[in-house]
């Protein structure tokens, strides 16, 4: 599971993701030479890339502002754009972004406005996951209700359900994605468990 910075020039794509050994970064790369893996941003190529992905991770820096504003003016291109995806809403703080390290989560107003302190443009922002919304809302009164909650020492990586319901949680998430996209080319930002947001430099 990768939750890190990707770039993409041309036909340059490098991943990003400082909580990769060196061992599992010589193993993605053998297994997918479409990317160059990396575990920390000093070995990036010195050139600028068209598009960078910020996939869940502002809310494990600590100066999110700076981080941000550092990687948009040391590598993006002027003409590239900047995806960010982050976990919604500060009330849904748990267990479990606390397991995860997280410093923070975000309303779509928040990401937007940490964006343009980062001198960029705004092009267009949502949320994504409807569906999980509710779940993770009732996970948040039970743990507030009975003073714990169920989160054990677990992330994503600890999902073992089967084949055939992973195809079908998959099948489900990516139709409610679709929804989420649909909806907000209509302008209606309908609330769910990530915050999304694309942006591109000032000119």
């Amino acid at each position: 599971d990768f939750e890190g910075a990707i770039g993409v020039s041309n036909d340059s794509v490098d991943g990003v993701d400082i909580h990769l050994t060196d061992r599992q970064v010589e193993a993605l790369r053998m297994k997918d030479k479409k990317v160059v893996y990396h575990n920390n941003y000093f070995e990036l190529p010195g050139h600028r890339y068209d598009l960078i992905l910020l996939l869940d991770v502002l809310e494990h820096v600590r100066e999110d502002g700076k981080f941000l504003d550092e990687i948009a003016d040391r590598y993006l291109s002027n003409a590239g754009h900047l995806i960010v995806t982050a976990p919604a809403f500060p009330f849904l703080y748990s267990r479990h972004d606390e397991f995860l390290a997280h410093f923070r989560r975000y309303t779509r107003k928040e990401l937007t406005r940490l964006v343009q302190d980062a001198n960029l443009s705004c092009i267009r922002s949502g949320y994504l996951f409807l569906s999980l919304l509710p779940i993770r809302l009732t996970e948040i009164l039970r743990e507030r209700m009975t003073g714990g909650g169920r989160e054990g020492p677990q992330g994503v990586g600890g999902w073992a359900a089967g084949d055939a319901l992973t195809r079908v949680v998959t099948a489900i998430l990516r139709c409610d994605i679709r929804l989420s996209f649909f909806l907000n080319s209509f302008g209606m930002a309908i609330p769910g468990l990530t915050v999304w947001v694309v942006c591109r430099k000032r000119a």
